[in-house]
């Protein structure tokens, strides 16, 4: 009788999970099977969680996936990965060394941001018809660079002729480091992050006030201050936009698009640019005493 010789190697041995007698999936039969790929998941009864041991809980899901992504990165690859004018929204943290990538922003995100930036339009043309000398000039999505970082708010207003020709005359981002002017005011919305840990390089660039909302800190209203650990403080009204407190910024974040919306918008905006142009009297007055 004659003996078939016995095959050898890994042409023996059938792929992990894969029938006896079958070659392993995508080799040609009485050819070798590839070499295993160690980094490869295990699936099977024994790993059921793709490499994760029975018991292992599963990694916390990021809330913010696909729309926000944090990565390691060197400051000078995340200049040339973004020095132009189709890049995402992002920023760069020189502190940790990483950059945030906003890929997707939601509706829920795109309508309150929306509503801040129609907002702050209407109170310009508030200011306009009713003769006041005060300018408005909304920046919207405007990177800003400073020595911390790179540094991109979902909204910024300039306040004042002054600022606002200087920044048209700057052709792309505004660096701090090069003396150019940034916003009075800066507004972050989160979807789940609390934006209070992302303002202290706003405050050390020069801004003076910032506007939070997340699901679930809700609306704040933060403000310089020199003697703060941080350079801030939360503030109940606004300074840079008096007549808004925390209550009516909570209120015109949280109104739905619509009739409602605004009306409550337009109503802030002239109690808003009525208290402007009074400040600016009182200041005007009190300036010509001094003279």
């Amino acid at each position: 009788m004659t003996k078939t010789p016995a095959a050898s190697g890994a042409a023996a041995v059938a792929a992990p999970n894969e029938p006896p007698g079958r070659p392993p999936a995508g080799t040609v039969p009485g050819t070798p099977a590839p070499p295993a790929n160690p980094d490869a998941p295990i699936w099977s009864s024994r790993h059921p969680a793709g490499g994760r041991s029975p018991g292992t809980p599963a990694p916390p899901a990021n809330p913010d996936a696909p729309v926000r992504v944090d990565v390691a990165l060197p400051r000078d690859l995340f200049d040339r990965l973004t020095d132009h004018d189709d890049a995402p929204r992002c920023r760069y943290d020189a502190a940790t060394g990483r950059a945030e990538f906003v890929a997707e922003p939601t509706l829920s995100h795109e309508s309150r941001a929306a509503a801040v930036g129609e907002f702050f339009v209407l109170v310009a043309l508030a200011l306009e018809d009713g003769g006041s000398p005060i300018g408005l000039q909304l920046a919207r999505a405007t990177r800003l660079l400073s020595a911390d970082g790179a540094f991109e708010p979902d909204e910024g207003l300039f306040l004042g002729a002054g600022k606002m020709k200087a920044a048209e005359r700057i052709d792309g981002w505004l660096d701090v480091r090069k003396g150019h002017p940034v916003p009075d005011l800066v507004v972050e919305i989160d979807r789940s992050t609390d934006s209070s840990g992302k303002l202290a390089p706003y405050f050390r660039m020069g801004v003076r006030e910032a506007w939070t909302w997340s699901r679930r800190s809700g609306a704040a209203i933060w403000t310089a201050d020199a003697d703060a650990s941080e350079g801030f403080v939360r503030a109940n009204a606004s300074v840079v936009l008096p007549g808004v407190t925390r209550a009516a910024l909570a209120r015109l974040l949280a109104t739905r698009s619509g009739a409602d919306r605004r009306y409550h918008l337009r109503n802030l905006a002239r109690l808003v640019a009525r208290k402007m142009a009074e400040r600016g009297d009182a200041e005007a007055a009190t300036a010509g005493r001094r003279t």
